[in-house]
């Protein structure tokens, strides 16, 4: 599979042009002028990535840079991205495990041969107001970065990860960390009063930004993880830095190669979240740019919040979550995670043989992530991404009192806005399938051997 970025664009525009929508005229994105082209589409229901060719810097001034958004906006995109020229949530979710559960050690390149390296800024020639960066929704607290952050822990296993972050002044960012591994790698390194050292990737081809939304396990580094779902090695270079004791992605769009401080905090925020809601503004930490390196024209993507893209970049997730609900119970079909209607629904269909699979299954589901709340447990004739049928089977199928399943001191997802507590939540699980222990109606359906002998088509044209 192609490395890079570009590369990935010219297959968008060969093989889906309409999924991919370019813009000519200037915007500022600072000024929410490409958040409010991105959110026009899809109010209209469309969802193509869109290519602002010419966009601002923070103060107005023009850039070199190209601003690419909506990468994520259909399951399709992210089919091309993985290397199949389909959009079909089932498909993807396997494909992304049979990826995961590869690896590919990466490969180190001279840097005179690294893309990244068209120009470098070091020292008094960093200047982060020359970026553009973007605002959202209208309470964000400031432009933003949506990139992929990489980092390294003590025993030098690196981790790729999707943080916002905040622009504070020409040389400092805000970042916002859950409490998983890059938090665990820098509380390590604050432990010791050491800052821990970081490369903010702004774009890559998305195959690499897919991978910092996978649930990868802690013995597996994810520069090789990464290579698996890219399907080719990751190609990387020496840290101006730090040199070999810490690699960059070689064919990167642009790097802010920095360090996040020890004992050093700033306000963060308001920011549109998955959820759909604005987060509030949080005690975050504080990113010091040492260097910024990139391609002569370097394309950033960002990844808008509130909206469906957001959403469709976890999809690495869901796919961890059905594999964790299939181990369990292998007769799970199909699940929607993305796409269910709600950031922290899950619904899922099995073909159920015993009674108990449907408690089992959820609670699989549950434990693979906090993301997850509530679980919605369907057979196997009702299509999970299918919201009517879905509400059918809650109708038809259950009963409150005998199958709903109130589950207390979950821990939660710290950006539910329902939470009363910091973290800790509460769960519900929908058994809405059929019952084995006892007689229960039919679905009303045409003979199925009727339907299949008669071609419809030909009774209609006559």
């Amino acid at each position: 599979m192609s490395r890079d970025l570009t590369s990935w664009l010219d297959l968008l525009s060969s093989e889906a042009p309409d999924e991919l929508a370019q813009v000519t005229r200037e915007v500022n994105p600072a000024q929410f002028e490409s958040a409010v082209i991105v959110d026009a589409l899809e109010r209209e229901g469309r969802f193509p990535a869109v290519l602002f060719e010419k966009v601002t810097d923070i103060k107005g001034r023009a850039t070199s840079c190209r601003l690419l958004s909506n990468t994520f906006g259909t399951f399709r995109k992210i089919g091309l991205a993985l290397g199949i020229n389909s959009g079909e949530r089932m498909e993807l979710l396997d494909l992304i495990l049979r990826k995961s559960s590869k690896s590919f050690a990466p490969e180190g390149i001279q840097l005179n041969r690294a893309p990244v390296r068209a120009f470098v800024h070091k020292g008094d020639r960093v200047d982060l107001s020359r970026l553009p960066l973007v605002r959202h929704t209208e309470l964000d607290g400031g432009p933003y970065f949506t990139p992929v952050v990489v980092s390294r822990n003590m025993q030098g296993r690196y981790n790729v990860s999707w943080n916002r972050m905040q622009y504070l002044d020409e040389k400092h960012l805000a970042i916002y960390m859950s409490p998983r591994h890059l938090w665990s790698y820098f509380a390590a390194q604050e432990a010791e009063g050491k800052d821990l050292p970081i490369a903010v990737v702004l774009g890559h081809h998305p195959a690499f930004h897919l991978s910092g939304a996978m649930l990868v396990p802690l013995d597996v580094d994810e520069y090789a993880a990464t290579g698996g779902v890219m399907g080719n090695a990751l190609r990387l270079i020496p840290s101006e830095s730090w040199g070999e004791d810490f690699w960059i992605p070689a064919d990167a769009e642009i790097v802010l190669e920095g360090k996040i401080l020890a004992r050093r905090r700033c306000v963060e925020g308001p920011f549109g979240e998955f959820t759909g809601y604005t987060g509030p503004q949080r005690l975050s930490w504080v990113v010091e740019i040492l260097a910024v390196y990139g391609r002569k024209t370097p394309t950033i993507i960002d990844i808008f919040p509130c909206k469906t893209e957001h959403m469709n970049a976890h999809l690495p997730i869901e796919a961890s979550i059905y594999a964790r609900a299939k181990q369990a119970v292998p007769g799970i079909v199909k699940t929607c995670w993305v796409g269910s209607g709600g950031p922290f629904n899950l619904i899922m269909s099995l073909n159920k043989k015993t009674e108990g699979e449907p408690m089992r299954a959820a609670m699989a589901a549950m434990s693979a992530s906090n993301f997850i709340k509530h679980v919605i447990v369907v057979d196997s004739d009702v299509d999970p991404e299918n919201k009517s049928e879905v509400m059918w089977a809650l109708s038809s199928r259950i009963q409150a009192d005998q199958d709903v399943t109130i589950l207390k001191n979950l821990q939660g997802q710290v950006l539910d806005p329902s939470l009363r507590h910091e973290i800790k939540s509460s769960g519900m699980i929908i058994d809405a399938t059929l019952p084995l222990d006892r007689p229960f109606p039919r679905r009303g359906e045409v003979p199925e051997q009727i339907r299949k002998q008669i071609n419809v088509l030909e009774y209609l044209e006559g």
